[in-house]
């Protein structure tokens, strides 16, 4: 970023203090310069001691050449090189006569004394060098002596007026940066709404140093102290520049981006000490500081949150959440230990057209029919057959998309690669993305309590409500009569909220028997459900064939076993994508009968199609399965047999990502009845339950406006409101 970069306005920060510079008034003229009659002779002054070079104003230099310039360059221009050093030796000698030279002819003209003040002659001489072109060219050579070739000791510099001028630069460079860093003191001081959610993305770095970088704050500063960040980093790398911008500025005047940055780095776990220390150099706030700091934020929140969920529809989501205890000092009573608590967060989208408040009688009359009317195995097939072609459309255009996007194919070298044909089918239904369906989450309170139980399940409940103020008998009576409110969670979270409620199915009032309760598990976790499923199904051994062989030969460590700690998932789901990918292209080499893939760049773009739809029939489908089973009598494949399958289910899960990445819950929906048998033969019974539930939900005990308000907000939210940045 160079000093001259132009950044787009942001608004002004309101209520900034002023620094020391707001004691003078920037209008403030001295009075011999009102009352001078001449513009460009600006060395008259009243007092020569009272002047200060520091002081001057910009209105003060002269806007138009002067006439001193002019006449600078007449007489430079009759002046020939050859006499040129004959005249300065004659000047010398008559400076002599008068008993002068050099220095003391200088210090006399550069406002010596009185005399030299006022004297017409004297004014008009000292102010041609002031505002000569040659005057840069005098400092840079008393600064730094030319070489003469004809010298005898031409190998070495004189030292000339390095050091007094140096000297006098740092001074000059010390007062400026003083003045100017005590007149921007205002843009680094934060306001008394600091510690809010506004407060704390007011600050934009962009902004500042446009601030910066006007005349009324610290150009000059900013430009000596990025040059030095940007030297440093070219040289020595980002450490000493930064420690070179915090030497620049004040720890007093810094709590503007002090105050962000300790709240960034508490929120990222790091320790008291580290924070203390961080303050003790001047980088962030202390540790203390940062407790109060988040119970402030916190109440501010929660304050905020319980205005929301009276005007805008909500939902809940909560999980367990798991927190190791250190000490410094063990004692008996005081030991490092591990603890579970629970966690939870309130969604709303408050930039969204509001829809109507979900209507709790039309919800329990429809629950009541659905009971009546369970959904069929039947059904779900038929469900299954009606989204086929769907499916079927969006497998094909992964499989083509894994050989476009491959390196060694190069669609970059690919003549059809515009093609409409190669476009991604439609989502069946998307979400739709921008500004306006950006989802806010508030963060409740983490308590201590276990929610694997039905004792802490009902404990929750209470404890969420006792937080948003919905506890009290007036709002239990709303909330059962009138209120519809979705809750999230895993499988074990789900359950326990299924199982609490069939409980209290006989409770006397529709608060209590909740019936205003609508639960839905959280499509991460059946993702990761999902991901496991393969890993048990085609884990095979290290000699035969499957994920084990795979994942040995591309060296990938704690993938032996499912676990649902860590980065498991993360890792296993990385390793299925790298097998499948591997498995696709290599079908891709038999079904096109080409050694290479860059080879299938002689493909036409309808011939890739043909052939993806090929490929998906003969390695990646039930047909392709049964058809060697058939012959697995006399001439079946086992190991061909195993990697269409695999072919098939990876697909599913490929596509399954591919949805809940792009927001396309119409496919999600599709999925259901896939992954409800999946699970069902898998032996997964618990979620193959929860995608029963949730199938007898969106086609049987759900309203429009609830399964609408399930599908479009509490399946996936979008925190940023930017394409592909859903969350599940």
């Amino acid at each position: 970023m160079s000093a001259d970069t132009e950044f787009p306005p942001d608004p002004t920060p309101d209520d900034l203090l002023n620094g020391w510079g707001s004691l003078f008034d920037e209008n403030d003229e001295d009075a011999d310069t009102l009352n001078h009659n001449t513009e460009y002779d600006s060395d008259r002054l009243s007092d020569a001691s009272d002047w200060d070079p520091v002081e001057v104003r910009d209105e003060e230099v002269p806007r138009v050449p002067p006439i001193h310039l002019a006449q600078t360059r007449a007489l430079r221009d009759r002046l020939s090189s050859a006499n040129k050093a004959e005249r300065v030796v004659a000047i010398l000698e008559h400076m002599e006569s008068l008993d002068m030279n050099v220095p003391i002819f200088l210090d006399a003209l550069s406002w010596g004394d009185d005399g030299c003040i006022s004297n017409a002659k004297i004014q008009y001489a000292r102010t041609a060098l002031m505002v000569s072109e040659e005057l840069p060219g005098i400092l840079e050579r008393w600064h730094k002596v030319p070489q003469a070739s004809t010298s005898r000791h031409h190998h070495v510099r004189p030292q000339g007026a390095r050091k007094a001028l140096e000297k006098f630069a740092l001074d000059c460079v010390a007062n400026i940066m003083d003045r100017e860093l005590e007149a921007s003191a205002p843009i680094f001081r934060s306001s008394k709404s600091s510690l809010s959610e506004e407060g704390l993305k007011s600050f934009q770095f962009r902004e500042v140093a446009r601030q910066l970088q006007e005349e009324s704050a610290a150009p000059n500063t900013y430009r000596l102290l990025h040059g030095a960040m940007c030297r440093a980093l070219r040289r020595r790398g980002a450490l000493a520049a930064a420690d070179r911008v915090r030497q620049g500025l004040s720890r007093k005047h810094t709590d503007a981006w002090t105050k962000p940055l300790t709240v960034f780095l508490k929120a990222k776990g790091v320790s008291a000490k580290a924070l203390d220390l961080l303050h003790v150099l001047g980088v962030s706030m202390s540790h203390s500081w940062s407790v109060r700091a988040y119970a402030r934020i916190s109440a501010h929140a929660m304050e905020t949150v319980r205005l929301l969920i009276l005007v805008l529809l909500w939902w809940l989501a909560y999980d367990n959440v798991n927190f190791a205890f250190r000490v410094f000092s063990q004692r008996i009573n005081n030991q490092s230990h591990f603890d579970s608590g629970t966690t939870g967060s309130i969604f709303v989208k408050p930039f969204a057209p509001q829809a109507p408040p979900l209507r709790s009688d039309t919800l329990r009359e429809q629950r009541i029919a659905g009971r009546l009317n369970p959904i069929t195995l039947d059904e779900i097939v038929s469900l299954e057959v009606d989204a086929a072609p769907r499916i079927h459309s969006h497998i094909v255009n992964a499989v083509l998309r894994m050989l476009l996007d491959c390196p060694e194919f190069n669609i970059g070298l690919y003549s059809g690669k515009d093609n409409t044909i190669l476009s991604p089918p439609p989502p069946v239904h998307q979400l739709p993305s921008g500004p306006l369906h950006i989802t806010k989450q508030y963060v409740l309170g983490t308590v201590h309590i276990d929610e694997s139980s039905y004792e802490g399940t009902d404990d929750l409940i209470k404890e969420w409500f006792r937080q948003l103020h919905l506890n009290g008998i007036d709002e239990q009576v709303h909330t059962g009569l009138d209120r519809v409110v979705v809750w999230i969670g895993d499988q074990l979270t789900v359950e326990r909220l299924r199982g609490l409620w069939n409980f209290r199915c006989e409770d006397r009032n529709p608060y209590d028997r909740l019936d205003w309760l609508v639960v839905v598990f959280g499509w991460f976790h059946l993702l990761m459900a999902f991901a496991n499923s393969l890993h048990r199904q085609y884990f095979g051994s290290t000699s035969g064939k499957g994920l084990r062989q795979a994942f040995a030969l591309l060296n990938r460590k704690g993938l032996q076993s499912v676990q649902i700690k860590g980065p498991f998932h993360h890792h296993l789901h990385e390793g299925i994508l790298h097998v499948a990918e591997a498995h696709i292209l290599d079908c891709w080499k038999r079904v096109g009968k080409v050694s290479r893939l860059e080879d299938l760049r002689d493909r036409a773009p309808e011939e890739l199609m043909a052939l993806a739809e090929n490929l998906v029939e003969t390695y990646a489908s039930n047909d392709a399965v049964e058809d060697l089973e058939a012959k697995m009598d006399d001439q079946g494949d086992e190991v061909l047999q195993h990697a269409i399958m695999w072919n098939r289910d990876v697909l599913y899960y490929i596509i399954l990502h591919r949805a809940i990445r792009t927001g396309d819950v119409g496919m999600m929906e599709d999925l259901l009845p896939h992954l409800f048998l999946r699970f069902a033969g898998g032996r997964n019974h618990k979620y193959a339950v929860e995608c029963l539930e949730l199938l007898q939900g969106l086609h049987r005990e759900w309203p429009d406006d609830v399964k609408r308000h399930i599908r479009e907000n509490c399946w996936l939210v979008n925190l940023k409101g930017a394409p592909r940045t859903l969350k599940r």
